[in-house]
């Protein structure tokens, strides 16, 4: 929570010496003004009296505004489609707890939380309970116990990695993770696809947000073994993509009663380089043609290619962005969001990458 100190040189640069006092205003509102931000200060100042008096007051206060401000900070820097996800939370400390939660109404979650010195614990319980109370809302009747424990695992180390604290994440992956992977073979098995499918970025910029969509179209419905067979099936699709190797012919198109998607995948640089945009837009055609409910543009860039060849690159960004334009000119889409974000391949290798998804216009 260090202000970023760019905006001060800009404007001690552009006002002389009022700069600095303006934007210690500005900044002040903007924290006066952001609950979450707002959290974080008052657990410090919380924090500070706590160690000084050992009042159990002051530290109630220090572990709620802890938690509220690194959770739902975290939260909003996970991307997922135009929303957040997890949603939030607000965190209110009753006594005698052994580290328990409980949900009471919309967006109020009751928690009994061990000593503040156990605050590891404490933030890993209420991601938990955050991620369990708002996420993957509607289909949780529908999932079998394996794949919801892989679900929830990689959601929750998703939004612990979001709060930058070593020591937070470490205690999950200890004493949470790696405990619940080794249950079963099948969770393990649905922990690493699902993991293959995190490291190429598609977990939250893709599955979660599909998942969310089906959860909206079959509200209401009681489970059936084929709204599981769906969802089991999307995830084996993305794993094929994920895992996919130079060369290998992989579907690129998922069709079941409620999903119906589309990926339009640039992945191998060199063959946009070589063919250009056609062979791309001609994919995106066929998915309208079939009627296909959404479709993604995912593009894989090697990271070091503008170091290697910048011609090369340049190239590959003009190319790339000339696919974006032409499928926005020549077919009946909307764009529902854009992502770009950094990853890995399947064989390990650092790559820049975007997803785009477009939802055509005969979609009600």
């Amino acid at each position: 929570m260090i202000p970023d100190l760019a905006p001060i040189i800009d404007l001690t640069v552009q006002y002389g010496p009022w700069g600095i006092p303006v934007f210690i205003i500005w900044y002040l509102l903007r924290v006066i003004l952001d609950e979450d931000r707002s959290s974080a200060w008052r657990a410090r100042v919380y924090k500070a009296v706590y160690k000084v008096s050992g009042k159990t007051r002051a530290e109630k206060k220090y572990v709620e505004n802890d938690i509220n401000s690194r959770i739902n900070l975290a939260r909003r820097k996970m991307p997922f489609g135009k929303e957040y996800l997890p949603k939030a939370i607000k965190v209110e400390w009753f006594e005698g707890g052994k580290g328990e939660t409980e949900h009471i109404r919309e967006n109020e979650i009751v928690v009994r939380l061990d000593p503040a010195e156990s605050q590891e614990k404490n933030v890993v319980l209420l991601a938990n309970a955050l991620v369990k109370q708002t996420a993957l809302v509607g289909i949780r009747h529908i999932l079998n116990e394996p794949l919801e424990f892989s679900l929830d695992l990689n959601l929750v180390r998703n939004l612990l990695e979001q709060i930058r604290k070593r020591r937070i994440l470490d205690w999950f992956l200890r004493n949470e993770y790696q405990p619940t992977i080794d249950q079963s073979r099948e969770v393990r098995e649905w922990n690493s696809k699902v993991v293959e499918i995190d490291q190429r970025g598609l977990f939250t910029r893709l599955l979660l947000v599909e998942l969310d969509d089906f959860s909206k179209k079959t509200v209401g419905r009681p489970s059936s073994r084929k709204m599981l067979d769906e969802i089991t099936g999307l995830i084996e699709f993305l794993y094929k993509i994920a895992t996919k190797v130079y060369g290998q012919d992989v579907p690129l198109s998922y069709t079941s009663r409620n999903i119906r998607i589309g990926i339009v995948l640039v992945g191998e640089t060199s063959k946009i380089l070589w063919a250009g945009v056609e062979p791309y837009l001609k994919a995106f055609a066929y998915n309208m043609q079939r009627q296909l409910t959404v479709i993604y543009v995912v593009r894989f860039d090697k990271e070091l290619l503008g170091v290697t060849d910048r011609q090369a690159y340049e190239e590959f960004v003009e190319l790339t962005e000339r696919l974006n334009r032409e499928i926005e000119e020549r077919f009946r889409i909307r764009k529902d969001f854009e992502l770009t974000y950094a990853c890995t391949d399947f064989s390990g290798n650092n790559r820049k990458a975007t997803v785009v998804r477009y939802v055509p216009e005969y979609v009600s």
